[in-house]
């Protein structure tokens, strides 16, 4: 008898007549026992499964990869149970050792605080109906990115951010802006996958933890698949949100890099009514599961700030050496974030429509060895 996924193209092959009655899709044993294989004995062994079950080799050559490269765990377990556990009954008693394992590090550990504040979702949104407004990358007269600015300028009370890649500098800005400027918290989930991307970022515009006082940034990743012999992996953080005083929401395939505003299409949905509820539910969720990010946890000085370890791909970029090439009117508006201590009640007239970068700085602020500012 063939597998489920081999008999039901096989079925859509022949031709019909009479309407099909709709599938419900159902759990398939068959794929389980050929995902384990692979995992804990190797692609021969998961298409030796394949054939046994007369299955369709229904993992790509990119779902192989990923699961096979990021694959770990449960040799330590082999190496418990001794030699008697090589026999036949091996990958059984494996499944009996951790079928009933107590994971206290999955749930003795509080979740973290919204330690910066985040307001209710205002009662009247849950009885407004969905608003949902689309926005393609392609019309440049109204981009994604300046949606972006103008939301970020325009946000009062929290703005919480869930991105794959993030290494788009002019919307770090924007986000600091409001963060540093207008006291507004920000909360960043970064996929773990990338994250280092976001570092160098961060190294290459000569940031650390002592810049983003009022910014929270945790790293996030995908379930975690595992075999019943212990071997696992993890998935990948793929879910990319934004939202903006718990009042609407950007979701979408932008990701914060410059070149989904230039050259990538992709297209966001902007939100309003009772569906923020459930982005805010997400959102709570992603961030009980997530983890810190060293240097950027929140308890730095911010008269003593520490730069992270750069990686070693941002070693070429000297911070303290002004590019001859680089942009003035975004050097210039990092420098005046950077230089001006955490405002919660700002001074600064409100950002203009567009948001993004100002033009200009008041003043000069410069941070001395022994602590003392000076002011230019």
């Amino acid at each position: 008898m063939a597998g489920p996924l081999r008999g039901r193209v096989e079925e859509l092959k022949r031709p019909r007549w009479r309407e099909s009655s709709p599938r419900v899709l159902q759990h398939s044993e068959a794929a389980r026992l050929a995902a384990d294989a692979l995992l804990e004995r190797g692609e021969v062994a998961y298409l030796r499964v394949i054939s046994a079950e007369r299955e369709l080799p229904f993992l790509s050559p990119l779902d192989v990869d990923y699961m096979t490269s990021h694959a770990r765990g449960g040799s330590e377990l082999g190496e418990a149970q001794g030699p008697e556990a090589a026999g036949p009954d091996h990958l059984s008693l494996l499944s009996e050792v951790t079928s009933g394992t107590y994971f206290p590090l999955a749930s003795d550990i509080d979740p973290p605080d919204l330690d910066l504040g985040w307001p209710e979702v205002p009662r009247a949104a849950g009885f407004r109906p969905t608003q949902a407004v689309v926005h393609f990358q392609r019309d440049k007269a109204k981009s994604v990115k300046d949606l972006l600015h103008f939301l970020f300028s325009q946000a009062r009370t929290v703005v919480a951010v869930v991105m794959d890649i993030f290494t788009d500098m002019e919307l770090l800005c924007d986000l600091m802006e409001a963060s540093c400027w207008r006291g507004v918290p920000v909360y960043l989930l970064l996929a773990e996958e990338h994250l280092r991307h976001f570092l160098e970022m961060c190294y290459k515009m000569d940031l650390d933890g002592g810049h983003l006082q009022n910014m929270r940034v945790r790293s996030t990743c995908g379930d975690t698949y595992c075999s019943k012999a212990g071997r696992r992996f993890t998935g990948q953080a793929l879910e990319k949100f934004a939202i903006i005083d718990c009042e609407q929401v950007v979701a979408g395939s932008y990701s914060f890099t410059w070149l989904c505003g230039q050259a990538h299409t992709s297209m966001v949905l902007q939100l309003r009514g009772r569906i923020v509820e459930d982005f805010d539910r997400e959102f709570r969720c992603l961030y009980a599961e997530s983890r810190p990010v060293k240097g950027f946890c929140g308890c730095e000085d911010p008269l003593s700030p520490r730069a992270p370890c750069p990686p070693p791909v941002a070693l070429a970029f000297r911070p303290g050496i002004p590019s001859t090439t680089s942009s003035s009117r975004s050097s210039t508006s990092l420098s005046s974030i950077k230089c001006s201590p955490r405002r919660g009640h700002s001074s600064y007239p409100a950002l203009p429509r567009g948001g993004g970068c100002s033009d200009t700085a008041s003043a000069v602020v410069l941070l001395l060895p022994d602590g003392h500012l000076l002011r230019g």
